[in-house]
């Protein structure tokens, strides 16, 4: 009995193909999941939204400046309230576990 080489050679235009068809498996990857961060994010907006609802608070979107704190926040919106019941709020409107928030984040705020 003789051992049969069983090693695969590919052409050139073999490996294109191969290329070509993991360059197509990466791309449906990477687009099935942006297309899933998508549906998630439109999915927790409309969640918040139905619950600042419930909750009975209107409210705005504000994004958070540089060098801001929750309280820069709420003090900022002219709310003629305690500036913590603002901030409490604030937190339940936006399920935030930390007062802490991040220039650049977008936070729900009551309106006045």
């Amino acid at each position: 009995m003789s051992a049969q080489n069983t090693e695969l050679h590919l052409t050139p235009r073999g490996r294109q193909a191969v290329r070509l068809l993991r360059t197509l498996l990466v791309a449906l990857v990477v687009i099935g999941g942006a297309v899933l961060l998508a549906t998630q994010s439109f999915s927790a907006a409309a969640v918040a939204e139905s619950e600042t609802e419930s909750i009975g608070i209107d409210a705005e979107a504000v994004v958070v400046g540089e060098g801001e704190s929750l309280w820069t926040v709420a003090s900022n919106l002219g709310i003629d309230r305690d500036t913590r019941d603002v901030i409490a709020d604030i937190v339940e409107i936006n399920h935030l576990d930390t007062p802490t928030v991040h220039p650049g984040q977008t936070l729900d705020v009551p309106v006045r």
